[in-house]
């Protein structure tokens, strides 16, 4: 099996290791729920990009998006982000390549009194292109994910609310026979709710790497000699795990899937089935991208890049998987979507039209198309309360 090789630089800290207005020079108003948007900000091979940074729009109860404002303008293609759980701080990656710096970097900004969000400190990710960041349950340190140079990245957050050093940086490798997968490319950082583990699809080695978390020592170790592997040309990309904890789901960009997986020992992954994304009989180039569920955990959507739509299942209880519908998303080349913490609407980044577009979700979890609002290469969506 392939092998990994593990790069760990640990440091000695005393700390442990988450149709709008355009008013983009105002500092946003206070509300409930916050929507936040990474965009591309300029041409590259695959976008044209026309953002200008990092965005937000208010959620308002009736769905709708308002306010849209640029928050932060500092950076270049901060194409995934998150935030911290009370939503006083914002990671996001800068995704780069080596016409621009010689790596790819983390950046840390902080919610001011005012609302306004000011720059930290930004760390470098090691390799290029990072794609995906998360948050540890406990709110103590950041995972990344660096598309080109398959490595991941480990950075703790210090009690001052700063971005420290990496403590652990990992360095993958794999590939097959297929295009796309010809060397490692880490695709997402997601960690296990209870944060004991570390869980990598890896769309160029085809597998799903799992490592555990030595949160004292802010260290990240392989919990086997190998990793999960996917059917051939899967090609994983991103991952859920079910609320009940017992089952995850994978989508898989470069054949069309989402494969359902039982969850044993924290961090075992037993392969269910593998389900088409696409109606059946449709030939046309797509690309399967992100992937979430309803927070009861009855049903769940994929998005399809190229077929323009969602695809949406109805989860059994055994874990398996019935496709139910696909619904358009009235864009193209939808990104990450999100649903709603009421599990009423769905909100769709459309990368190639400039445009967000909500759905309602109605019985059986089926999708009725509600509005849209402009908002120039969007590919990342996250909410925080803003508390």
């Amino acid at each position: 099996m392939r092998q990994i090789l593990l790069f760990a630089s640990l440091f000695l800290m005393a700390l442990s290791c988450s149709t709008p207005s355009n008013k983009v020079d105002e500092a946003p108003a206070t509300a409930d729920l916050e929507m936040f948007v990474g965009t591309y900000t300029r041409q590259e091979g695959h976008v044209d990009g026309q953002g200008k940074g990092i965005y937000r729009l208010t959620v308002a109860p009736n769905g709708n998006l308002n306010d849209l404002q640029l928050v932060v303008d500092d950076i270049v293609n901060p194409s995934y982000l998150t935030l911290s759980a009370d939503g006083q701080l914002l990671f996001a990656v800068s995704e780069i390549g080596p016409d621009v710096d010689s790596v790819g970097y983390l950046h840390l900004y902080k919610r001011a009194a005012d609302g306004q969000w000011e720059f930290v400190n930004k760390q470098p990710t090691f390799a290029f292109t990072p794609c995906y960041v998360a948050v540890h349950p406990s709110g103590k340190c950041v995972a990344v994910a660096n598309y080109v140079g398959g490595t991941v990245a480990l950075y703790p957050i210090s009690e001052a609310q700063t971005l420290d050093a990496a403590s652990s940086v990992l360095t993958l490798y794999g590939g097959t026979d297929h295009p796309r997968q010809d060397s490692s490319h880490p695709h997402a950082t997601v960690f296990s709710p209870d944060g004991q583990y570390l869980f990598v699809p890896d769309l160029g080695s085809n597998e799903i790497w799992s490592f555990a978390l030595d949160a004292n020592q802010r260290e990240l170790t392989p919990t086997r000699p190998d990793a999960m592997e996917l059917p051939a040309g899967a090609g994983p990309r991103h991952l859920i795990f079910h609320p009940n904890g017992q089952f995850a789901y994978v989508s898989n960009e470069l054949n069309n899937t989402v494969t359902a997986f039982r969850l044993k020992n924290g961090y075992e992954l037993e392969t269910l089935a593998s389900y088409s994304t696409l109606p059946n009989q449709v030939d046309i180039e797509s690309y399967v991208a992100d992937i979430h569920m309803t927070s009861d955990g009855a049903y769940l959507y994929v998005s399809n890049r190229g077929h323009n739509s969602l695809a949406h299942f109805t989860v059994n209880e055994d874990g398996s998987l019935s496709a139910k519908a696909y619904h358009g998303v009235r864009g193209d080349f939808p990104r990450n979507f999100v649903i709603h913490p009421n599990d009423r609407w769905v909100y769709v980044a459309n990368q190639n039209t400039d445009n967000i577009t909500i759905f309602e979700i109605r019985e059986e979890g089926d999708l009725s198309f509600h509005k849209e609002v402009a908002v120039p290469t969007p590919v990342c969506l996250q909410f925080s309360s803003g508390k």
